[in-house]
């Protein structure tokens, strides 16, 4: 009795099958979306801060022992000063400063003038001038203010230039 064999006809291969093509486009499409991101995000990151606080680091360092100088002065002035910015809804930031001198008495007549600075974005940064609306009170508006972390820098002017600087993180909402 001899035995028959059959042979089975071999299976199609179907479509879903991966082959050596597939996984190599699988492989450069996953890795051109992270390069086309990577791009996208760097692109933006530049675009909107370069990274630097000073245009010219060599030149602030030259300036460093005038503003120890500086520093050293306007200790030697006593003052305190105050300041709070406050935003309402409509996109207006109401800036107040009372400057003092050493004895509680208030600075009056005095040029002081405000930056709100946005920290991630100098192209957004608003520059005013304060009047005096009281003694030793000064007041300004500036607009329009959009929500977030700012400096406030604020500056008394003397004859030889900003005689009292002093800066405050506020946070407008």
């Amino acid at each position: 009795m001899t035995m028959q064999t059959i042979a089975s006809p071999r299976p199609s291969h179907p479509s879903g099958r991966l082959t050596g093509r597939k996984v190599l486009l699988i492989f450069v499409a996953f890795f051109g979306t992270v390069a086309s991101a990577d791009a996208f995000l760097v692109t933006s990151a530049f675009r909107t801060w370069s990274g630097l606080d000073e245009p010219s680091p060599y030149q602030a360092s030259q300036r460093y022992n005038a503003e120890l100088r500086r520093a050293a002065e306007q200790d030697a002035l006593g003052w305190r000063l105050d300041a709070t910015a406050i935003r309402n809804p409509a996109a207006v930031a109401s800036i107040h400063v009372t400057l003092a001198d050493d004895g509680g008495e208030p600075v009056r007549g005095k040029v002081v003038e405000a930056r709100l600075e946005r920290p991630t974005d100098k192209r957004q940064d608003l520059r005013v001038n304060l009047i005096e609306v009281s003694a030793g009170t000064y007041s300004a508006r500036a607009e329009p203010v959009a929500r977030g972390q700012w400096d406030l820098v604020v500056e008394v002017v003397g004859a030889n230039g900003v005689a009292f600087r002093r800066r405050h993180r506020v946070v407008l909402d």
